[in-house]
This record gives structure tokens, sequence and C-alpha cells, in this order.
């Protein structure tokens, strides 16, 4: 259908951002899900924001998914004399695990690890590698370190070890106590940081088992380790970003375009949700327009296969909120209708009999192949399934078909996760009706929501997931037609 989105918009929600009318026109110019970052802000002002997004997708009339962002074990320096001190090229710093208030060649780190975790002749970066200094004696507490490239040194910037296995937990008591809190309140997914080994992300798993309630985990792929350990992370997790900005100060810049791609592939392959995040309209945050080379980068992005691209501080605290949904939105729409290479399946098929593989999964395979086959050798207007878990809707997104994927469903969790997922548009029914009815269905609402009209051609897919005794069923229809 001509300007229909099928790439998914996830925006940061901040203080440019988190007010009701801003709200409305960032999903009115495109916007599909909420970024809740729990690196800053109390869990009062995340509740208030979360009953914001719920009312703003009430009024609109469509789900609006909210991503809880975990910090992760964000190492940082403490404070500084002043808020900045001068640290010179070619001077010594110490950095010690005793809190101090940081002066000229000694700051505090709130990582009690760090005198273990690092040796000498590594390397240490400063505010995302604005600084660099180099490990020279280890005393104690205290890391003694040449200082490579100097700079102004704040309060509170981010430290990172590229080359060392750091031991910190990828969840720290306050991120359990955020999930927690964030689980509660009723965030959609859950994002964790700083993932190293499948393990990090069972242990949130169960954590969430313990805690009565499970949503989809998605594993930000920031540091050497987890691309190492792709596959098994992609494998336990219901979907990956990748996070450049950690990810940049932890690899050589050089090799991200490389990992994107990587990540992108192996997440794709295995039918996992994935979001490339950061510095996407880096430019917006201060200028009514991007660059040029934001642009490639997000329809790059895109054709790599992102189910969802991200925007960070672009709408958390840039001046242009809503023209930075807008123009992504408008980015994807024309990579979409100019470039976009559609039925080329990202996922691996099924073959049946292999490990791992049930009836259940080829059959639900099949049917997906089937419908989105038939939207290239027929104008099909959309696919309308039925499903009660959200795997067929994910199955048939995985196809990258043309048509829009109508995904109706009785679970308001769900609808509201599968709006993340690349042309998927989730509607919510009080219960799920048999193949009959779902055709009714489409010839009453598909043309209120501008989808299709009485004439256009439907593909319809029964989930084997719908109910007790339900097969995999696909049917092409007319809409308006006796069935």
């Amino acid at each position: 259908m001509t300007g229909h989105k099928r790439t998914k918009l996830l925006a940061t929600l901040g203080p440019a951002s988190a007010r009701p009318e801003v709200l409305d026109a960032m999903i009115a110019a495109g916007l599909d899900a909420v970024r809740l970052n729990f690196s800053h802000g109390t869990h009062e002002a995340h509740a208030a924001n979360f009953a914001m997004v719920r009312a703003a997708a009430a009024r609109a009339g469509r789900p609006i998914a909210i991503l809880q962002d975990l910090q992760g074990p964000k190492i940082r320096i403490g404070k500084v004399k002043d808020g900045g001190i001068d640290v010179p090229t070619g001077s010594t710093l110490t950095i010690t695990t005793h809190e101090l208030e940081g002066d000229a060649g000694r700051v505090s780190t709130t990582y009690a690890a760090l005198p273990r975790d690092v040796r000498p002749g590594l390397r240490i970066l400063l505010d995302e590698g604005r600084l660099c200094v180099e490990v020279r004696e280890i005393h104690g507490e205290d890391v003694v370190c040449d200082v490579i490239d100097g700079g102004r040194l704040s309060s509170n910037k981010g430290l990172s070890v590229p080359g060392a296995t750091l031991t910190a937990a990828a969840m720290t008591d306050r991120d359990r106590d955020d999930a927690r809190f964030g689980l509660g309140l009723g965030v959609d997914l859950v994002a964790l940081s700083f993932v190293r080994r499948a393990s990090d992300v069972t242990d949130l798993r169960q954590l969430m088992t313990s805690l009565g309630r499970v949503v989809p985990i998605i594993a930000k792929i920031e540091k050497p380790q987890a691309i190492e350990n792709l596959d098994e992370i992609v494998a336990v997790a219901d979907g990956v970003m990748v996070a450049r900005g950690d990810l940049g100060v932890e690899v050589s810049l050089e090799m991200i375009p490389a990992h994107q791609k990587h990540i992108i592939a192996r997440a794709n392959r295995a039918g996992k949700l994935v979001i490339t995040a950061t510095q996407m309209l880096e430019s917006m945050t201060d200028n009514p327009i991007p660059t040029r080379a934001e642009v490639t980068d997000v329809a790059n992005a895109i054709l790599d296969g992102s189910d969802a691209v991200m925007l960070s501080g672009e709408t958390a605290v840039g001046k242009y909120p809503v023209e930075t949904v807008r123009r992504m939105a408008a980015i994807a729409r024309t990579t979409e209708e100019t470039l976009y290479p559609f039925g080329e399946r990202v996922r691996d098929a099924v073959e049946p009999g292999a490990p791992g593989s049930t009836s259940r999964d080829d059959f639900a395979c099949v049917a997906a192949h089937l419908a989105a086959s038939a939207t290239h050798e027929i104008d099909v207007a959309a696919i309308v399934c039925l499903t009660r878990t959200g795997r067929t809707a994910m199955l048939l997104s995985d196809e990258r078909p043309r048509a829009p994927i109508v995904a109706l469903t009785a679970d308001p969790s769900v609808q509201r996760w599968l709006a993340l997922y690349w042309g998927v548009v989730p509607h919510l029914t009080d219960q799920l009706p048999d193949l009959p009815r779902l055709l009714a269905w489409a010839a009453a609402a598909l043309p209120a929501a501008g989808l299709a009209g009485p004439g256009d051609t439907v593909v319809s897919v029964l989930g084997g997931d719908t109910a007790p005794g339900a097969t995999h069923s696909v049917r092409i229809a007319t809409l308006g037609a006796e069935p």
C-alpha cells in the first residue's frame, strides 16, 4: 500500500518529548514505540511517562510499545572538583576505587573490581573515548595511568577498558530493582545492557519468572564478548539491539559497519527482532534537518534487515523531536518504496526433522511462506492473520512481504510488542474468530483503517496456536465477495 511504513520507529522519551502534545505529534508522525531509559530519571518520573504513553496510545487508537532499557553495569568515574577538571596529555592520572572528589591527577570510579580486572599496558577510555590513558601500575585500590590523549573530564563520565574481561555482572542490584518496578508498571519489553553471554539473558528471564511476568528481552550488543558469543545470545534472547554507542568505544570505529551487518544477519536468520540504535539522526539534536550521511545510515540499517530503528538524544533532549520522527519515517518509507528487496526471507527456513524443529514449526513456517508468496504473484492489499502468541505474525514478518501484515490478537500485551515487528499492524479483538469471521472482520475493519477496500484481495492466515484443535490455514479472498 502506498505510504505504508514497514520499518518501525522507536524513540527515547526525555525532557524534550515527555509532554502530551509532543508525544501525540510524534505518534502522528510515525512513532511505533517508546524507550524509557532507566540510566536517568526516578521511578516516579518513569511511572508518569509510562502513563503518558498509554494515554497517548489510547488517543491515537493504536498500540505503542514501551521498552524499558536497564542501565547495566555502566562504569563511571565519580564526582570531580567544580564539575570538571583538566587532564593534560603526558601527565599521570590515578583512578582509585576509594570514594573521593576528583582533582588534578586523581579521580575515583564506581567500579570496585577495576584494579583486579586491568593490567599494565591496557588502555582505559574515558568519556566515550574522548580521553585515553594507559595503565602503568596497580597499587591496591589505585590504578596509575599515563595520559595518552588528554582533555577536559567532567563528573560521572563513562569508563571502558577495551580488551579487558570485566567481571561485573550484566545486571546490578539497581537493575534488578528497576526491572521489578518496570514489570510492575507493565512495560512491554525489557532491554538488557552490556550483555556478554547467554546466561546474562537467562538470569533476567529467571527474575521475570520469579516475579510472575515474563516479557520479551532485547539483548543489547555493545561488548566484544557479545559479538564472540553472538549466536548463543541470539538463541536465548527475543531480540537484539545493535547498540553502536558503547560498541564504538569497545571496538575500532572502522569495524562498526561490519559488526552491524553481522549482528543483524545472525538475528534475522534466527527470526529474532532487531533494533539498530545510536546517533542515527544525531545532528537533529540541534538542527532541523539531518546530514546526508545520517540519511544514508538510516537507509542502510533498514536495508541490512532492521525491524526497527531507534532515536536517543534526538528525541530525549533534542530541539526537534517531532520533526526527527517525521524525517526518520520519511526515510523509511522512501527506502522501502525505492530500494527494499521485498520477498527475500530473512529467517533461515526450518528444515523438517532438523534438530529442535517440530511439526508445529514446519506447518507455521510453511503457512507464512505460502501467504507471503501469494503477495508476489498477485496484487494483495493486506495479509490478515490470527495469532494468540504473536508467532504467526512474527513468521510472516520474517518473509518480508510487500503487503502489510494485519495481526489480530486477543492479548493486549502481544498487540503492543508486535508493534515493533517489521511490517506488522497489530489489532486487538475480544476473541479470536474462525476463518469466515476473520474475513468479515477484514471487510469491515481494513477500509476503516485505510489498509484495503471493497474488491481488494487479502490473504488470510489462521495460526495453529489460536485455539485448541486449530490448524494452520491460508486463504485468498476478495473483500466484499461472498465466501
